[in-house]
């Protein structure tokens, strides 16, 4: 065992090796082994583009687990959100198993501090999502440094909506994402996101390109203008997350292109999200008006050196919003490097 990997009570954490492998042969582990395989692959991958980064991106995740006393209890992912991997989302944590001697507070603090500042991972900046709810998670994020940025919520068309086919206007296009349109959507993006927000997330229009699916693409009017578009999202938390971009000011033909765009989603086939932040209240209205429904609502923070070096204090659209919800959390110093063990 390395020093640097041990921690009081016999704690490890360290990435996902294939001698983990074999932690998870108990009967009530045995679902988490697939998982893990595929993790491992992945994990193997980004190894090789690490030593390669300046060949080619790093694009896979990197798995960290905790370890006591041979028994695997929790694990997250680290996982790059642009093609030039200067921007890493890490994963809520997953508990697996319970600490003999750590709380799950103490657990995520461990986890965080070996992401952040003992692995390889080679950037700046760094995105995660939590549920607004979740009251254990946050407080331990915001001492880890991170920044609330935005509230986001996570829309799905409601079970019982029919699928309804309806054919656009002649006054808009439908058009798949494509090089030229990706570029162009991009600099709609960038003129409504502040410098802060995209100093940490760093995305270019080619990120926006690769990561296209079946469902994106962007609205446009019969003189070539783009009026908005639905791309993937930062950090999605299902396999199909959509992300509307648009200017700053409401454009009133969209008051009919979006609802055409939204019901021509056929749900059946696939469970189709999409984001909106509280903001948007046009957005969110039309969406309610279409038999879409919020599923979960969750805060996007972000933690940069950059920011940090500059001493950038945070101004968002929802800074009110944001206030209510972290309370009293106060950003904290760096926690030491002394872990303490919960007494149970």
């Amino acid at each position: 065992m390395q020093k640097d990997e041990a921690f009081p009570s016999d704690l490890i954490i360290e990435p996902l090796k294939l001698k983990h492998l074999s932690m998870l042969r108990a009967e009530k582990h045995t679902k988490y082994l697939g998982i893990f395989q595929i993790l491992l692959c992945k994990k193997w991958f980004s190894s090789l583009e690490s030593s390669l980064t300046n060949i080619i991106p790093t694009r896979n995740s990197t798995c960290f687990v905790a370890i006591e006393r041979n028994n695997i209890i929790a694990y997250l992912l680290a996982t790059p959100i642009n093609r030039r991997g200067s921007c890493w989302s890490i994963s809520e944590p997953s508990f697996i198993g319970e600490s003999i001697s750590y709380s799950r507070y103490n657990l995520l603090q461990n986890l965080l501090r070996k992401v952040l500042h003992e692995s390889n991972i080679n950037t700046q900046s760094f995105l995660i999502s939590i549920n607004t709810n979740d009251n254990q998670n946050l407080p331990v994020i915001r001492q880890s440094g991170f920044q609330p940025i935005r509230i986001v919520k996570y829309w799905k068309r409601k079970d019982e909506s029919k699928y309804i086919k309806n054919e656009y206007k002649d006054n808009f296009i439908w058009e798949k994402l494509n090089e030229e349109n990706s570029q162009k959507i991009w600099r709609l993006e960038q003129s409504r996101e502040s410098i802060h927000f995209r100093s940490i997330f760093d995305r270019q229009w080619h990120d926006i390109y690769e990561k296209r699916n079946i469902f994106t693409g962007v609205i446009k009017s019969r003189e070539n203008n783009i009026m908005a578009g639905f791309i993937p999202s930062i950090c999605p938390q299902h396999e199909y997350s959509l992300e509307l971009i648009r200017g700053l000011a409401w454009d009133e033909r969209l008051d009919l292109s979006i609802p055409q765009r939204i019901n021509n989603i056929k749900t059946a086939q696939k469970k189709i999200y999409i984001e909106t932040t509280s903001a948007d209240n046009k957005f969110n209205e039309i969406l309610t008006a279409n038999d879409w429904e919020i599923t979960e609502e969750r805060v996007l923070l972000g933690r940069s050196i950059w920011k940090r070096q500059n001493g950038y204090k945070l101004k968002s659209i929802e800074t009110e919003l944001l206030s209510n919800l972290v309370g009293n959390l106060q950003q904290q110093p760096e926690l030491p490097t002394t872990f303490q063990i919960d007494q149970k």
